[in-house]
């Protein structure tokens, strides 16, 4: 697990495990495969939308007990 130093004290990093970004037309609803297929069709940057999904791994609330 990936630590850094925060007021000197060492705290694990949580990374996501999974991103998906959607990229949709605003007017027409469109959903592109990727940022290349909406430019090669000439759609204004304005009429794009760009959904992001970021999954996270589980986080354990529970401290140990002694």
């Amino acid at each position: 697990m990936k630590t850094t130093i925060i007021d000197g004290k060492e705290v694990p990093v949580i990374e996501p495990t999974e991103i998906t970004t959607t990229i949709s037309n605003i007017k027409t609803g469109e959903v592109y495969a990727s940022e290349e297929e909406w430019k090669a069709k000439n759609i204004p940057e304005a009429d794009i939308r760009r959904d992001v999904n970021v999954i996270m791994p589980r986080l354990d609330l529970f401290g140990k007990t002694k």
